[in-house]
């Protein structure tokens, strides 16, 4: 800056040398000799006292900052003008000092100038710099923030699919299929399918409120609870009941499950199952009827002692049970307008005897009413009798 300022000075001395030349001086030679006159000392004394005086400034709170800065810079231009007149007046290049009345206030309120000017000048600089600065800082805080929630989201995406079964059970008895198409951002769906002791299938389709690392947990924590409790001695109603004791013993408050589980005993063609606060699942009918499976109580989490029903449907060959998340029927298209059960009905009524075929014609129903652009996972489970 000490440069700037320098160079600002040199300026001022051309001005002035200009204004000797062409006005009281009337040689070009003496008018170099003025401008060098001023020029030097007006160059040392901005060059030794701008730095000791820009900090000396920088410490005040405007404006007295400036008022500091201002008043000094004025008493160096009163200065060099003060040793210009007497340096000329030595040598003779002026007889009077009022032959350099105009020059010298040239070189005081030029000089001034170009110093506020400078200092505008830096003050600005270093103040946009030290703001790029801070915002370079929030970019790159927040791009880890960024990289750390996506982190987050992959481990869940990660502990989410591998709770899912890699392989259902396969029976004579029955045909099943699932499927689950994941949206941008990491749910908490959850399905499982297992063989019980006594030949029957236990199936299971859970939602976890929220998104990412906590839901894939809880989820995780769900997984634990039915596979440790899930057997033919045990009624779905009580499974959801010990369920919910130890979930909502632990869980954060605000959290909670949706949750169905059902035992299908294709020996008696029978379907005993509970519905914890989660989309009722659909039976189709080999006639054409839909039966909503809705009987049970609260979703898991919220009330620790909440009492759970078992609801009772029957089976007949060809028919077939639908498990699914809210993503399925909470599916929008662009103008917000849900996909809904209704819809899910009609695509069910095009009967089917094979559950890959349910869910590949829902699965492909949803993306083209939703464009692709799901914002939960949307999670099928269907079982067809034979």
């Amino acid at each position: 800056m000490a440069t700037v300022v320098s160079f600002g000075a040199t300026a001022t001395c051309a001005l002035v040398a200009l204004f000797v030349y062409s006005g009281t001086l009337n040689s070009a030679a003496i008018a170099v000799v003025a401008a060098v006159i001023y020029m030097m000392p007006l160059m040392l004394l901005q060059a030794t006292t701008e730095k000791p005086l820009r900090r000396w400034a920088d410490t005040a709170q405007f404006p007295v900052d400036w008022t500091i800065y201002g008043g000094l810079k004025l008493a160096i231009g009163l200065l060099v003008a003060a040793i210009g007149t007497s340096v000329m007046l030595l040598l003779g290049i002026a007889h009077s000092w009022r032959e350099l009345y105009l020059a010298n206030r040239m070189v005081v309120v030029v000089s001034l100038v170009v110093a506020c000017v400078a200092r505008l000048y830096s003050v600005t600089k270093d103040r946009l710099e030290e703001k790029n600065r801070q915002l370079e800082e929030r970019v790159e805080a927040e791009g880890r923030t960024i990289e750390l929630h996506q982190q987050d989201f992959e481990r869940a995406r990660e502990i989410q699919e591998a709770l899912m079964p890699k392989q259902l059970p396969e029976s004579p008895r029955w045909q099943l299929a699932a499927g689950c198409k994941p949206s941008r951002i990491v749910g908490g769906d959850y399905y499982d399918a297992i063989r019980l002791a006594n030949g029957s299938l236990a199936i299971v389709i859970a939602d976890v409120s929220g998104k990412g690392m906590a839901a894939a947990l809880l989820m995780s924590n769900l997984q634990a609870i039915v596979r440790a409790f899930a057997s033919a001695e045990i009624s779905p109603e009580e499974l959801c009941a010990k369920a919910n004791h130890l979930i909502a013993a632990n869980v954060a408050p605000g959290k909670y499950i949706t949750f169905f589980y059902a035992v299908v005993d294709a020996g008696r063609m029978r379907v005993d199952y509970c519905c914890a606060g989660h989309n009722p699942p659909m039976v189709l009918h080999r006639d054409g009827s839909i039966e909503s499976l809705s009987e049970g109580g609260p979703v898991l989490g919220v009330f620790q002692d909440a009492v759970y029903l078992r609801g009772t449907t029957e089976l007949q060959s060809g028919d077939c049970l639908l498990l699914f998340t809210d993503g399925v029927t909470e599916a929008m298209n662009g103008v917000g307008e849900e996909f809904g059960e209704d819809r899910l009905m009609d695509v069910l009524r095009n009967h089917s005897a094979d559950p890959n075929d349910y869910c590949k014609r829902i699965m492909a129903a949803i993306n083209q009413f939703s464009k692709g652009a799901l914002h939960d996972d949307a999670t099928l489970l269907a079982v067809v009798m034979k």
